[in-house]
Protein backbone atom coordinates (compact mmCIF):
# COMPACT_ATOMS: atom_id res chain seq x y z
CA UNK A 1 0.00 0.00 0.00
CA UNK A 2 1.48 3.28 -1.06
CA UNK A 3 1.03 6.38 0.98
CA UNK A 4 2.52 9.82 1.48
CA UNK A 5 3.11 11.39 4.85
CA UNK A 6 3.14 15.13 5.36
CA UNK A 7 4.33 16.36 8.76
CA UNK A 8 3.95 19.94 9.89
CA UNK A 9 5.56 21.06 13.12
CA UNK A 10 3.90 24.18 14.47
CA UNK A 11 4.53 26.10 17.66
CA UNK A 12 2.78 28.96 19.43
CA UNK A 13 3.75 31.23 22.27
CA UNK A 14 2.81 29.14 25.31
CA UNK A 15 1.43 25.98 23.77
CA UNK A 16 2.68 23.52 21.23
CA UNK A 17 0.16 22.26 18.70
CA UNK A 18 1.33 19.64 16.24
CA UNK A 19 -0.90 18.67 13.31
CA UNK A 20 -0.08 15.64 11.13
CA UNK A 21 -2.31 15.22 8.08
CA UNK A 22 -1.86 11.82 6.47
CA UNK A 23 -3.35 10.82 3.11
CA UNK A 24 -3.04 7.85 0.82
CA UNK A 25 -4.76 6.45 -2.26
CA UNK A 26 -6.14 3.03 -3.09
CA UNK A 27 -8.54 2.52 -0.21
CA UNK A 28 -11.54 4.26 1.24
CA UNK A 29 -11.74 4.94 4.99
CA UNK A 30 -15.26 4.64 6.38
CA UNK A 31 -14.23 5.19 9.99
CA UNK A 32 -11.85 4.69 12.86
CA UNK A 33 -12.95 1.72 14.93
CA UNK A 34 -13.57 2.16 18.62
CA UNK A 35 -10.82 3.98 20.50
CA UNK A 36 -7.18 4.75 20.14
CA UNK A 37 -4.47 3.64 22.51
CA UNK A 38 -1.68 5.67 24.03
CA UNK A 39 1.08 3.28 24.99
CA UNK A 40 3.19 3.60 28.10
CA UNK A 41 6.02 5.04 26.01
CA UNK A 42 3.72 7.87 24.87
CA UNK A 43 3.11 6.69 21.31
CA UNK A 44 -0.42 6.46 19.89
CA UNK A 45 -1.83 3.44 18.06
CA UNK A 46 -4.81 3.96 15.74
CA UNK A 47 -6.98 1.36 14.01
CA UNK A 48 -8.56 2.17 10.64
CA UNK A 49 -11.09 0.03 8.76
CA UNK A 50 -10.21 0.13 5.06
CA UNK A 51 -12.42 -0.61 2.07
CA UNK A 52 -11.87 -1.04 -1.65
CA UNK A 53 -14.57 0.58 -3.82
CA UNK A 54 -16.56 -1.92 -5.88
CA UNK A 55 -16.97 0.43 -8.85
CA UNK A 56 -20.74 -0.03 -8.77
CA UNK A 57 -22.88 2.27 -6.65
CA UNK A 58 -25.36 -0.57 -6.13
CA UNK A 59 -22.72 -2.91 -4.70
CA UNK A 60 -21.24 -2.22 -1.25
CA UNK A 61 -17.48 -1.69 -1.10
CA UNK A 62 -15.30 -4.65 -0.25
CA UNK A 63 -13.69 -4.63 3.18
CA UNK A 64 -9.97 -4.89 2.54
CA UNK A 65 -8.96 -5.18 6.17
CA UNK A 66 -7.68 -3.22 9.14
CA UNK A 67 -4.61 -1.04 9.27
CA UNK A 68 -2.88 -0.13 12.53
CA UNK A 69 -0.74 3.01 12.71
CA UNK A 70 1.71 3.87 15.46
CA UNK A 71 2.43 7.59 15.78
CA UNK A 72 4.99 9.43 17.89
CA UNK A 73 3.69 12.78 19.20
CA UNK A 74 7.31 13.75 19.88
CA UNK A 75 8.92 13.13 16.50
CA UNK A 76 5.63 13.73 14.62
CA UNK A 77 6.11 10.60 12.55
CA UNK A 78 4.23 7.41 11.86
CA UNK A 79 6.77 4.95 13.24
CA UNK A 80 5.10 1.59 12.50
CA UNK A 81 2.11 0.11 10.70
CA UNK A 82 0.43 -3.27 10.40
CA UNK A 83 -2.17 -4.39 7.86
CA UNK A 84 -4.53 -7.21 8.82
CA UNK A 85 -6.39 -8.68 5.85
CA UNK A 86 -10.14 -9.00 5.90
CA UNK A 87 -11.83 -11.44 8.22
CA UNK A 88 -15.52 -12.25 7.90
CA UNK A 89 -17.25 -10.75 9.74
CA UNK A 90 -14.78 -7.87 10.13
CA UNK A 91 -13.03 -7.57 13.47
CA UNK A 92 -13.74 -4.59 15.71
CA UNK A 93 -10.96 -3.85 18.13
CA UNK A 94 -10.42 -2.29 21.51
CA UNK A 95 -6.96 -1.04 22.44
CA UNK A 96 -5.95 -0.71 26.07
CA UNK A 97 -2.87 -0.96 28.19
CA UNK A 98 -2.71 -4.38 29.83
CA UNK A 99 -3.68 -3.71 33.49
CA UNK A 100 -1.62 -6.75 34.55
CA UNK A 101 1.69 -5.17 33.56
CA UNK A 102 3.61 -4.47 30.38
CA UNK A 103 2.17 -4.50 26.88
CA UNK A 104 -1.25 -3.81 25.43
CA UNK A 105 -4.50 -5.58 24.64
CA UNK A 106 -6.37 -5.90 21.36
CA UNK A 107 -9.88 -7.29 21.78
CA UNK A 108 -12.66 -8.32 19.41
CA UNK A 109 -15.72 -10.55 19.31
CA UNK A 110 -16.15 -13.25 16.67
CA UNK A 111 -18.28 -16.33 15.85
CA UNK A 112 -17.28 -19.34 17.92
CA UNK A 113 -17.97 -21.85 15.13
CA UNK A 114 -20.98 -23.36 16.93
CA UNK A 115 -23.60 -20.68 16.26
CA UNK A 116 -22.48 -18.55 19.20
CA UNK A 117 -20.17 -15.65 19.94
CA UNK A 118 -16.70 -15.65 21.47
CA UNK A 119 -14.40 -12.98 22.88
CA UNK A 120 -10.78 -12.93 21.69
CA UNK A 121 -8.10 -11.14 23.71
CA UNK A 122 -4.70 -10.63 22.07
CA UNK A 123 -1.52 -9.14 23.50
CA UNK A 124 1.10 -6.97 21.81
CA UNK A 125 4.13 -5.14 23.16
CA UNK A 126 5.00 -1.44 23.13
CA UNK A 127 7.66 -2.18 20.52
CA UNK A 128 5.76 -4.34 18.03
CA UNK A 129 2.18 -4.23 16.73
CA UNK A 130 2.14 -7.96 15.91
CA UNK A 131 0.28 -10.47 18.06
CA UNK A 132 0.89 -14.20 18.51
CA UNK A 133 -2.40 -16.09 17.89
CA UNK A 134 -1.13 -19.03 19.93
CA UNK A 135 -1.15 -16.80 23.00
CA UNK A 136 -4.68 -15.44 22.45
CA UNK A 137 -7.35 -15.96 25.09
CA UNK A 138 -10.70 -17.05 23.59
CA UNK A 139 -13.78 -17.09 25.85
CA UNK A 140 -17.44 -17.97 25.15
CA UNK A 141 -19.88 -15.05 25.47
CA UNK A 142 -23.30 -16.25 24.32
CA UNK A 143 -25.06 -18.98 22.32
CA UNK A 144 -26.25 -16.68 19.54
CA UNK A 145 -24.21 -14.86 16.92
CA UNK A 146 -23.52 -11.21 17.67
CA UNK A 147 -23.77 -8.55 14.99
CA UNK A 148 -20.51 -7.50 13.38
CA UNK A 149 -20.16 -4.28 15.33
CA UNK A 150 -19.70 -3.20 18.94
CA UNK A 151 -21.16 -0.14 20.61
CA UNK A 152 -18.64 0.28 23.41
CA UNK A 153 -15.45 -1.28 24.71
CA UNK A 154 -13.57 -0.10 27.79
CA UNK A 155 -11.22 -1.21 30.56
CA UNK A 156 -12.58 0.06 33.89
CA UNK A 157 -10.63 1.14 36.96
CA UNK A 158 -10.74 -2.41 38.35
CA UNK A 159 -8.96 -3.78 35.26
CA UNK A 160 -12.05 -5.49 33.89
CA UNK A 161 -13.15 -5.42 30.27
CA UNK A 162 -16.64 -3.93 29.78
CA UNK A 163 -18.24 -4.41 26.36
CA UNK A 164 -21.61 -3.86 24.72
CA UNK A 165 -22.69 -5.94 21.75
CA UNK A 166 -25.90 -6.90 19.98
CA UNK A 167 -27.75 -10.05 18.96
CA UNK A 168 -31.00 -10.43 17.05
CA UNK A 169 -34.26 -10.87 18.97
CA UNK A 170 -36.32 -13.94 17.98
CA UNK A 171 -39.39 -11.82 17.13
CA UNK A 172 -37.37 -9.07 15.48
CA UNK A 173 -35.34 -6.19 16.81
CA UNK A 174 -32.02 -6.17 18.62
CA UNK A 175 -30.91 -7.32 22.05
CA UNK A 176 -28.27 -5.12 23.71
CA UNK A 177 -25.86 -7.16 25.85
CA UNK A 178 -23.34 -5.75 28.29
CA UNK A 179 -20.71 -7.99 29.83
CA UNK A 180 -17.88 -7.78 32.35
CA UNK A 181 -14.88 -10.01 31.63
CA UNK A 182 -11.48 -10.37 33.19
CA UNK A 183 -8.54 -9.88 30.86
CA UNK A 184 -7.90 -13.61 31.35
CA UNK A 185 -11.24 -14.30 29.59
CA UNK A 186 -13.33 -15.00 32.71
CA UNK A 187 -16.97 -13.93 32.22
CA UNK A 188 -17.83 -12.21 35.51
CA UNK A 189 -21.25 -10.73 34.79
CA UNK A 190 -23.64 -10.23 31.90
CA UNK A 191 -26.93 -8.39 31.52
CA UNK A 192 -29.36 -7.22 28.86
CA UNK A 193 -29.94 -3.48 28.76
CA UNK A 194 -33.40 -2.00 28.12
CA UNK A 195 -34.32 -1.38 24.49
CA UNK A 196 -34.16 2.36 25.22
CA UNK A 197 -30.38 1.91 25.55
CA UNK A 198 -29.91 0.37 22.13
CA UNK A 199 -27.36 2.19 20.01
CA UNK A 200 -26.18 4.58 22.70
CA UNK A 201 -22.66 4.69 21.31
CA UNK A 202 -21.12 6.04 24.50
CA UNK A 203 -20.04 4.59 27.82
CA UNK A 204 -17.58 5.63 30.50
CA UNK A 205 -16.89 5.27 34.20
CA UNK A 206 -17.38 7.83 36.95
CA UNK A 207 -13.89 8.66 38.22
CA UNK A 208 -15.28 9.60 41.62
CA UNK A 209 -17.37 6.39 41.89
CA UNK A 210 -15.56 3.33 40.50
CA UNK A 211 -17.73 0.55 39.01
CA UNK A 212 -20.49 3.04 38.30
CA UNK A 213 -20.90 3.91 34.64
CA UNK A 214 -22.72 6.46 32.55
CA UNK A 215 -24.08 6.73 29.01
CA UNK A 216 -25.84 9.50 27.20
CA UNK A 217 -28.02 9.98 24.16
CA UNK A 218 -30.25 12.56 22.52
CA UNK A 219 -33.95 12.05 23.23
CA UNK A 220 -36.68 12.26 20.60
CA UNK A 221 -37.38 15.79 21.83
CA UNK A 222 -33.76 16.85 21.37
CA UNK A 223 -32.82 16.95 25.08
CA UNK A 224 -29.83 15.04 26.46
CA UNK A 225 -30.36 12.02 28.72
CA UNK A 226 -27.51 10.83 30.98
CA UNK A 227 -28.07 7.30 32.31
CA UNK A 228 -26.33 6.02 35.45
CA UNK A 229 -25.58 2.27 35.53
CA UNK A 230 -24.30 0.32 38.56
CA UNK A 231 -21.76 -2.51 38.69
CA UNK A 232 -24.42 -5.11 37.81
CA UNK A 233 -25.45 -2.98 34.79
CA UNK A 234 -28.81 -1.99 36.21
CA UNK A 235 -30.03 1.48 35.28
CA UNK A 236 -30.17 3.32 38.61
CA UNK A 237 -30.96 6.87 37.58
CA UNK A 238 -30.99 9.34 34.72
CA UNK A 239 -30.52 13.08 34.33
CA UNK A 240 -31.88 15.40 31.66
CA UNK A 241 -30.13 18.45 30.18
CA UNK A 242 -32.59 20.69 28.36
CA UNK A 243 -31.49 21.65 24.86
CA UNK A 244 -33.08 25.09 25.09
CA UNK A 245 -30.81 27.93 26.18
CA UNK A 246 -32.91 30.89 25.11
CA UNK A 247 -36.36 31.47 23.64
CA UNK A 248 -37.03 35.17 22.98
CA UNK A 249 -39.50 37.20 20.96
CA UNK A 250 -37.79 40.09 19.18
CA UNK A 251 -40.29 42.80 18.26
CA UNK A 252 -39.33 44.19 14.85
CA UNK A 253 -42.25 46.60 14.45
CA UNK A 254 -45.96 46.78 15.22
CA UNK A 255 -46.90 43.99 12.82
CA UNK A 256 -43.90 41.64 12.63
CA UNK A 257 -42.18 39.67 15.38
CA UNK A 258 -39.44 37.07 15.03
CA UNK A 259 -38.95 34.24 17.49
CA UNK A 260 -35.24 33.62 18.03
CA UNK A 261 -34.26 30.31 19.62
CA UNK A 262 -30.83 29.45 20.98
CA UNK A 263 -30.33 25.77 21.76
CA UNK A 264 -27.87 22.90 21.98
CA UNK A 265 -27.62 20.61 18.99
CA UNK A 266 -27.13 17.34 20.86
CA UNK A 267 -26.16 14.30 18.84
CA UNK A 268 -23.95 11.24 18.90
CA UNK A 269 -20.87 10.61 21.02
CA UNK A 270 -18.72 12.41 18.48
CA UNK A 271 -20.66 15.66 18.41
CA UNK A 272 -21.61 15.83 22.12
CA UNK A 273 -19.18 15.20 24.97
CA UNK A 274 -20.16 14.55 28.60
CA UNK A 275 -17.59 14.34 31.42
CA UNK A 276 -18.67 14.03 35.09
CA UNK A 277 -16.28 15.60 37.60
CA UNK A 278 -17.14 14.92 41.24
CA UNK A 279 -20.64 16.24 41.93
CA UNK A 280 -20.75 18.17 38.65
CA UNK A 281 -21.09 17.21 35.02
CA UNK A 282 -19.43 19.14 32.19
CA UNK A 283 -20.85 19.04 28.69
CA UNK A 284 -19.72 20.35 25.30
CA UNK A 285 -21.92 20.45 22.21
CA UNK A 286 -22.65 22.54 19.11
CA UNK A 287 -25.14 25.32 19.67
CA UNK A 288 -27.34 27.17 17.21
CA UNK A 289 -29.13 30.51 17.32
CA UNK A 290 -31.90 30.38 14.77
CA UNK A 291 -35.00 32.29 13.74
CA UNK A 292 -38.28 30.44 13.57
CA UNK A 293 -39.15 32.12 10.27
CA UNK A 294 -36.05 33.70 8.77
CA UNK A 295 -33.06 31.50 8.05
CA UNK A 296 -30.85 34.57 7.69
CA UNK A 297 -30.77 34.83 11.49
CA UNK A 298 -29.06 31.45 11.85
CA UNK A 299 -25.78 31.54 13.78
CA UNK A 300 -23.78 28.52 14.96
CA UNK A 301 -21.09 27.94 17.55
CA UNK A 302 -19.88 25.68 20.35
CA UNK A 303 -20.90 25.82 24.00
CA UNK A 304 -19.52 24.34 27.20
CA UNK A 305 -21.68 24.09 30.31
CA UNK A 306 -21.29 22.83 33.87
CA UNK A 307 -24.29 21.39 35.73
CA UNK A 308 -24.75 20.28 39.32
CA UNK A 309 -25.43 16.56 38.88
CA UNK A 310 -28.10 16.15 41.54
CA UNK A 311 -30.36 19.03 40.47
CA UNK A 312 -29.17 19.58 36.88
CA UNK A 313 -28.97 23.30 37.61
CA UNK A 314 -26.52 25.06 35.32
CA UNK A 315 -23.53 26.52 37.19
CA UNK A 316 -21.49 27.92 34.29
CA UNK A 317 -21.85 28.41 30.53
CA UNK A 318 -19.46 29.69 27.87
CA UNK A 319 -20.17 30.09 24.17
CA UNK A 320 -17.66 30.19 21.30
CA UNK A 321 -18.40 31.55 17.84
CA UNK A 322 -15.18 32.37 16.03
CA UNK A 323 -16.88 33.04 12.69
CA UNK A 324 -19.55 35.65 13.54
CA UNK A 325 -22.66 35.63 11.43
CA UNK A 326 -24.26 32.76 9.55
CA UNK A 327 -21.90 29.81 9.23
CA UNK A 328 -21.84 26.05 8.94
CA UNK A 329 -22.25 23.81 11.98
CA UNK A 330 -19.41 23.51 14.46
CA UNK A 331 -17.97 20.06 15.16
CA UNK A 332 -16.69 19.28 18.66
CA UNK A 333 -13.42 17.35 18.28
CA UNK A 334 -12.19 17.00 21.86
CA UNK A 335 -13.43 17.70 25.39
CA UNK A 336 -11.29 16.56 28.30
CA UNK A 337 -10.81 17.50 31.96
CA UNK A 338 -7.33 17.07 33.42
CA UNK A 339 -6.68 15.87 36.97
CA UNK A 340 -5.94 19.46 38.06
CA UNK A 341 -9.41 20.56 36.93
CA UNK A 342 -8.45 22.40 33.74
CA UNK A 343 -10.80 21.91 30.80
CA UNK A 344 -9.59 21.38 27.23
CA UNK A 345 -11.86 21.96 24.23
CA UNK A 346 -11.02 21.50 20.54
CA UNK A 347 -13.61 22.30 17.90
CA UNK A 348 -13.65 22.79 14.15
CA UNK A 349 -15.53 25.58 12.42
CA UNK A 350 -15.59 26.33 8.67
CA UNK A 351 -16.28 29.89 7.61
CA UNK A 352 -18.70 30.92 4.87
CA UNK A 353 -16.01 30.10 2.30
CA UNK A 354 -15.64 26.57 3.80
CA UNK A 355 -12.12 27.33 5.03
CA UNK A 356 -11.82 25.32 8.25
CA UNK A 357 -10.17 26.42 11.48
CA UNK A 358 -9.51 24.01 14.35
CA UNK A 359 -9.65 25.98 17.61
CA UNK A 360 -8.19 24.79 20.92
CA UNK A 361 -9.23 26.38 24.22
CA UNK A 362 -7.98 25.86 27.75
CA UNK A 363 -10.32 26.88 30.61
CA UNK A 364 -10.31 26.65 34.37
CA UNK A 365 -12.92 24.71 36.35
CA UNK A 366 -15.28 27.72 36.25
CA UNK A 367 -14.97 27.87 32.44
CA UNK A 368 -12.90 31.04 32.40
CA UNK A 369 -10.76 31.03 29.26
CA UNK A 370 -7.01 30.78 29.94
CA UNK A 371 -5.91 30.77 26.30
CA UNK A 372 -7.11 30.01 22.78
CA UNK A 373 -5.12 28.87 19.75
CA UNK A 374 -6.25 28.62 16.12
CA UNK A 375 -4.95 25.98 13.73
CA UNK A 376 -5.38 26.97 10.08
CA UNK A 377 -5.59 23.55 8.48
CA UNK A 378 -3.55 22.71 5.39
CA UNK A 379 -5.49 22.95 2.15
CA UNK A 380 -5.28 19.19 1.71
CA UNK A 381 -7.47 18.58 4.77
CA UNK A 382 -10.47 20.74 3.97
CA UNK A 383 -12.73 17.69 3.98
CA UNK A 384 -15.07 17.40 6.96
CA UNK A 385 -13.60 14.89 9.46
CA UNK A 386 -17.12 13.45 9.92
CA UNK A 387 -18.01 11.44 13.02
CA UNK A 388 -15.12 9.11 13.82
CA UNK A 389 -12.88 11.36 15.88
CA UNK A 390 -11.32 10.26 19.14
CA UNK A 391 -9.54 12.21 21.83
CA UNK A 392 -8.06 11.80 25.29
CA UNK A 393 -5.56 13.33 27.67
CA UNK A 394 -2.01 13.17 26.33
CA UNK A 395 0.55 11.74 28.76
CA UNK A 396 4.33 11.57 28.80
CA UNK A 397 6.39 8.43 29.37
CA UNK A 398 6.02 8.83 33.15
CA UNK A 399 2.21 8.94 32.90
CA UNK A 400 1.98 12.66 33.64
CA UNK A 401 -0.73 14.58 31.81
CA UNK A 402 0.69 17.18 29.43
CA UNK A 403 -2.18 18.04 27.07
CA UNK A 404 -4.68 16.35 24.76
CA UNK A 405 -4.72 14.58 21.43
CA UNK A 406 -7.32 14.26 18.68
CA UNK A 407 -7.26 11.69 15.90
CA UNK A 408 -9.76 10.99 13.14
CA UNK A 409 -10.28 10.74 9.44
CA UNK A 410 -11.38 13.14 6.73
CA UNK A 411 -13.63 11.52 4.20
CA UNK A 412 -15.88 12.72 1.42
CA UNK A 413 -17.26 10.70 -1.49
CA UNK A 414 -16.59 13.67 -3.79
CA UNK A 415 -12.91 13.85 -2.89
CA UNK A 416 -10.25 11.82 -4.74
CA UNK A 417 -8.84 10.48 -1.48
CA UNK A 418 -9.51 10.08 2.22
CA UNK A 419 -7.07 10.56 5.03
CA UNK A 420 -6.39 10.25 8.72
CA UNK A 421 -5.00 12.99 10.93
CA UNK A 422 -3.42 13.35 14.36
CA UNK A 423 -3.56 16.58 16.34
CA UNK A 424 -1.49 17.14 19.51
CA UNK A 425 -1.81 19.98 21.98
CA UNK A 426 0.65 20.33 24.88
CA UNK A 427 1.35 22.95 27.52
CA UNK A 428 5.06 23.00 26.72
CA UNK A 429 6.28 26.46 25.76
CA UNK A 430 9.14 26.93 23.32
CA UNK A 431 11.83 29.60 23.52
CA UNK A 432 12.19 30.25 19.81
CA UNK A 433 9.65 30.52 17.02
CA UNK A 434 10.68 31.12 13.44
CA UNK A 435 8.44 33.31 11.35
CA UNK A 436 7.01 31.40 8.40
CA UNK A 437 6.78 27.96 10.01
CA UNK A 438 3.72 28.85 12.07
CA UNK A 439 0.42 27.13 11.36
CA UNK A 440 -0.91 27.93 14.84
CA UNK A 441 -2.02 31.44 15.78
CA UNK A 442 -3.03 33.07 19.08
CA UNK A 443 -5.55 35.07 17.06
CA UNK A 444 -8.23 34.58 14.42
CA UNK A 445 -8.80 36.95 11.47
CA UNK A 446 -11.94 37.24 9.35
CA UNK A 447 -13.41 37.64 6.81
CA UNK A 448 -10.88 36.65 4.18
CA UNK A 449 -11.40 37.88 1.47
CA UNK A 450 -12.47 41.19 3.05
CA UNK A 451 -13.91 44.37 1.61
CA UNK A 452 -13.51 47.44 3.82
CA UNK A 453 -12.47 45.99 7.19
CA UNK A 454 -10.57 42.99 8.55
CA UNK A 455 -11.36 41.78 12.09
CA UNK A 456 -8.95 40.07 14.48
CA UNK A 457 -9.86 38.13 17.61
CA UNK A 458 -7.00 37.52 20.08
CA UNK A 459 -6.52 34.96 22.81
CA UNK A 460 -6.92 36.52 26.29
CA UNK A 461 -3.34 35.55 27.22
CA UNK A 462 -1.67 37.62 24.47
CA UNK A 463 -1.50 41.35 23.72
CA UNK A 464 -1.00 42.69 20.19
CA UNK A 465 1.40 45.58 19.64
CA UNK A 466 1.17 46.33 15.92
CA UNK A 467 -0.42 45.16 12.68
CA UNK A 468 1.19 45.95 9.31
CA UNK A 469 0.06 45.34 5.76
CA UNK A 470 2.52 44.86 2.87
CA UNK A 471 1.75 44.54 -0.80
CA UNK A 472 3.16 41.60 -2.74
CA UNK A 473 6.21 43.67 -3.73
CA UNK A 474 7.12 43.98 -0.05
CA UNK A 475 6.13 47.66 0.33
CA UNK A 476 4.51 48.73 3.62
CA UNK A 477 1.07 50.11 2.74
CA UNK A 478 -0.60 50.33 6.16
CA UNK A 479 0.41 50.17 9.83
CA UNK A 480 -1.73 50.31 12.95
CA UNK A 481 -0.71 50.26 16.63
CA UNK A 482 -4.03 50.76 18.42
CA UNK A 483 -7.56 49.46 17.94
CA UNK A 484 -6.04 46.25 16.62
CA UNK A 485 -9.29 44.28 16.76
CA UNK A 486 -10.22 45.88 13.43
CA UNK A 487 -8.02 46.89 10.46
CA UNK A 488 -9.29 49.47 7.98
CA UNK A 489 -8.80 48.35 4.35
CA UNK A 490 -10.50 51.31 2.69
CA UNK A 491 -8.41 52.99 0.03
CA UNK A 492 -6.36 49.89 -0.74
CA UNK A 493 -6.45 48.43 -4.23
CA UNK A 494 -8.11 45.01 -4.58
CA UNK A 495 -5.62 42.16 -4.43
CA UNK A 496 -3.47 40.09 -2.09
CA UNK A 497 -1.54 41.50 0.88
CA UNK A 498 0.75 40.16 3.59
CA UNK A 499 -0.47 40.92 7.12
CA UNK A 500 2.20 40.96 9.83
CA UNK A 501 1.01 40.81 13.45
CA UNK A 502 3.51 41.69 16.19
CA UNK A 503 2.77 40.86 19.84
CA UNK A 504 4.04 42.78 22.85
CA UNK A 505 6.55 40.02 23.59
CA UNK A 506 8.10 40.57 20.16
CA UNK A 507 6.82 37.42 18.42
CA UNK A 508 5.53 37.97 14.90
CA UNK A 509 3.12 36.09 12.64
CA UNK A 510 2.43 36.58 8.93
CA UNK A 511 -0.71 35.75 6.94
CA UNK A 512 -1.95 36.40 3.45
CA UNK A 513 -5.19 38.37 3.22
CA UNK A 514 -7.23 39.35 0.18
CA UNK A 515 -8.87 42.75 -0.35
CA UNK A 516 -11.91 42.51 -2.63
Amino acid sequence: MAFALVAILAHAQEVQMDFIPFHYSGYDIPQFENKLLQQRNGDLVANVLMMSPSGDNNIPPIIAGLCFYKVSPTSLQITDSLFVADTTPPAWYLFAQDPRGEGNLRVNIEPDGNGGTALRISHFSDDDLNTNPDDDVVAHLCDTIAFDYIDSYMIDSQGDLILKYYTERANGGDVCHIARCGVDGTLKHEAVLPESHNYIRTMNEFKSTPKQYYQWKESSGGNLFIYVIDSTFQVKNYHVINKLLQDTIYEINDTISIQVVKEFQFGSANTTFVVPDGEDVYMAAPVIRDSAWYYDFRECGASVACYEMRTMQRKALVHFNDQPGPTTNVRIMCFQISSDGNVYLVYREPDVESNPTMTAVKMDRNLNVIWKRYCYEPHSLKVDPQWSCYSDLLKDENGNEKGVYVAGYSHNQLEPHSGIFFFFLTDEGLDQVEEGEIEIRPYLFYPNPAQDRLHLQYSPDVKPAKVELYDMQGRLVRTQSDGLESINLQGLAPGQYLMKVTLEDGKTYSDKVVKE
